[in-house]
């Protein structure tokens, strides 16, 4: 049987999930490839597993983006997704499964895929690259998984602040890169602000789930109260250290819908010149 080409990489991986070929491997994937196979994976009713044999320093530049780690995290803890580095790897991407080859092919702006039913070559490929991830390092992610940052929000803050959260979440994907500065710590103390939390409560939850430190916390706090997007008023306890209360400084942040709040606060921001 010849090769297939196919000029929708999405439909080729969606054609793939849906058929049960067991275990797929994807071989040297770019960012933008292994964001798309994690979204699918993360919204499939019941997806396939799959092993990814990526460069380190591509895996740690997808795992920047909180939203992609978190749902890599969360396959990876329920075994349907495995991550791996390895210095050997081919030009072009490939997904295999004991009975295809596809290449990916990117040209320019278009994304072709050629699909090589099972013949010896691609039973010799795929032996081959099953040999190399037996060799090859396992790459552990930081980053909770998904699920348990909402679940975790609901239980010690509400409803409403996880519904906020997880609501302005995927506008941070939006942000033109001169805001990288407004990152997952920056929104949950935006939110927080939203919802008048205590500093201590919120750097303490993000710590113990693992999203950062107690120290990072406060630095991004400074930071924002710096471009005077929060601010904070002491509140006294019976023993200790008074504690801050976070509060937002203007009211388009407490109106505004939550999918706009970083939006909202970036307009807020000082212009240069």
């Amino acid at each position: 049987m010849d090769s297939i080409f196919n000029r929708d990489l999405d439909s080729t991986l969606q054609t793939l999930f849906s058929e049960n070929i067991g275990q797929i491997f994807l071989i040297g994937p770019s960012k933008r490839l292994i964001t798309s196979i994690t979204n699918l994976l993360f919204t499939s009713i019941d997806p396939p597993s799959i092993r990814i044999l990526s460069d380190g320093a591509i895996i740690k530049e997808t795992t920047n983006d909180f939203i992609t780690a978190s749902y890599l995290s969360e396959l990876s803890s329920t075994g349907l997704l495995e991550l791996r580095t390895a210095e050997t790897l081919p030009t072009n991407e490939l997904l295999l499964t004991s009975n295809s080859l596809i290449t990916i092919i990117n040209a320019g702006n278009s994304t072709l895929t050629l699909t090589t039913p099972a013949q010896p070559i691609t039973e010799d490929v795929y032996t081959f690259y099953n040999n190399l991830w037996s060799q090859s390092i396992p790459f552990h992610i930081a980053t909770p998984p998904f699920s348990l940052v909402l679940d975790s929000l609901q239980s010690q803050f509400g409803t409403t602040l996880q519904s906020d959260f997880s609501t302005a979440l995927f506008s941070l994907q939006k942000l033109p890169s001169t805001y990288d500065f407004m990152d997952e710590v920056a929104l949950s103390l935006l939110i927080a602000a939203r919802n008048q939390l205590l500093l201590y409560d919120l750097s303490r939850w993000g710590e113990d789930i693992g999203i950062a430190s107690r120290a990072t916390f406060s630095r991004t706090k400074q930071l924002l109260e710096q471009l005077n997007l929060i601010t904070t008023e002491t509140v006294p306890v019976n023993v200790g250290r008074p504690r801050l209360r976070l509060r937002l400084t203007h009211p388009l942040l407490e109106t505004c819908p939550p999918e706009n709040l970083l939006t909202t606060a970036t307009e807020l921001l000082p212009r240069n010149g």
